[in-house]
């Protein structure tokens, strides 16, 4: 228990955390979620379209077009385009998504320690290194790759949420959990 439950729990706990400080108490993530004066009338028409809840790429050619080409989408390289997520009802569910993040952080918290003990013991800054590098691969293959194709306006500071806690991951590791 000592070896994996505790420090899973305290990996979760800084997961967790740090994700609190960058999207709540830092707003680092405001330019990903930026307001306009304009969100009562863009709201109102977007509901008296009826969509079902989903996340649309707008503008695309209609998938169900016959004989699809490259050409078809031709049309609109050159002007705007959008992602829309769109939700028919917000709701409060605050206590249950905290929750489900601090569960899925302890999951990976329990993986993340697993590995490390696998490794052996090893010194503070290999074990810093050795947590940056899976801060790295967790920003590289899915919000990086995302980026690539449909630029973000805060991937930046997703980088940075990928580094600052797995960082301090190492260090707990280096200096409590698997000292070298």
């Amino acid at each position: 228990m000592k070896k994996i439950i505790l420090p899973s729990f305290v990996i979760a706990l800084t997961l967790w955390m740090w994700q609190f400080v960058s999207f709540a108490a830092a707003n680092l993530h405001s330019g990903g979620q930026q307001y306009t004066e304009h969100q009562d009338t863009i709201t109102a028409f977007i509901n008296s379209l009826n969509l079902a809840d989903g996340e649309y790429l707008i503008p695309q050619v209609d998938p169900k077009k016959p004989d699809l080409k490259m050409e078809d989408w031709n049309q609109y390289y050159g002007k705007p385009w959008m992602f829309l997520k769109y939700y028919n009802n917000r709701e409060d569910v605050m206590g249950m998504n905290m929750i489900r993040g601090f569960s899925s952080n302890w999951i990976a918290g329990l993986i993340i320690i697993y590995l490390l003990n696998m490794m052996g013991s090893m010194s503070g800054l290999k074990s810093i290194l050795t947590t940056l590098g899976m801060g790295l691969v967790v920003f590289i293959y899915v919000p990086y790759t995302n980026h690539i194709w449909f630029p973000d306006f805060d991937t930046a500071v997703t980088m940075i949420d990928c580094l600052i806690p797995f960082a301090l991951i190492g260090v707990w590791n280096g200096l409590f959990w698997n000292k070298g």
